[in-house]
């Protein structure tokens, strides 16, 4: 895999929380990986919410029949 070196600027709490961590760029990238995941599933849920009226009120949809359920977010 390839990489690039970035220069970020991060408060002093974050900066001091990252001086415990062995290989901070392992950590980081996988807290930012964490963080995009979190943000499509949101994105998803929030879309997916704006369509639930329509398939609440149509009998002949229900692919988001367990819109609800735990499964659909993970």
């Amino acid at each position: 895999m390839s990489t690039q070196r970035l220069n970020v600027t991060l408060p002093d709490d974050v900066s001091e929380f990252l001086k415990t961590k062995k290989n901070k760029s392992e950590f980081l990238a996988a807290a930012v990986r964490e963080k995009a995941i979190n943000d499509r599933k949101k994105e998803i849920m929030e879309k997916a919410m704006k369509l639930k009226h329509y398939y609440e009120s149509d009998e002949d949809l229900n692919s988001l029949n367990g819109l609800d359920s735990q499964d659909f977010v993970d």
